[in-house]
């Protein structure tokens, strides 16, 4: 749901017609929106979900993994919704897997970039910008 809202009040920041509290002068900045692997790597069909752009996150793993651990709240609703009390491992053994599928980094997330489409350029990209060798394009 949070995505959803997201990518709304971003398609919509150009739009003169649409009232907001308080009144917020439209913009026509362009925005780049990146969604992240979903859990399980997988849609809700099952489907295996690629991927573009892959970013190595081998130096901060241990911030991650330490930022994880610290959510209790999180960890006890996994626990009971879905039985899975491992959710700090969990996360790096999906790093592991999007690192053999980026077939360059050891530890990685996988990114994928909106369509551009009213929301800026087609080649307007800040996360590659932004990152420079620490991301990479699928394969």
């Amino acid at each position: 749901m949070l995505a959803r809202l997201g990518v709304t009040a971003a398609f919509v920041r150009g739009t003169p017609n649409f009232v907001t509290d308080p009144p917020t002068p439209v913009t026509d900045q362009s925005v780049a929106v990146y969604h992240a692997m979903p859990a399980g790597l997988c849609g809700p069909m099952r489907e295996p979900i690629s991927p573009d752009r892959y970013v190595d996150i081998s130096s901060a793993i241990d911030v991650k993994r330490n930022a994880l651990s610290c959510h209790r709240s999180q960890k006890e609703w996994l626990d009971a919704t879905q039985g899975m009390d491992s959710y700090v491992q969990t996360m790096e053994d999906w790093a592991v897997q999007m690192g053999r599928r980026s077939g360059r980094f050891a530890l990685a997330e996988g990114w994928r970039r909106r369509l551009h489409l009213g929301f800026g350029p087609e080649n307007f990209d800040p996360l590659r910008d932004a990152l420079g060798e620490r991301a990479g394009d699928a394969p």
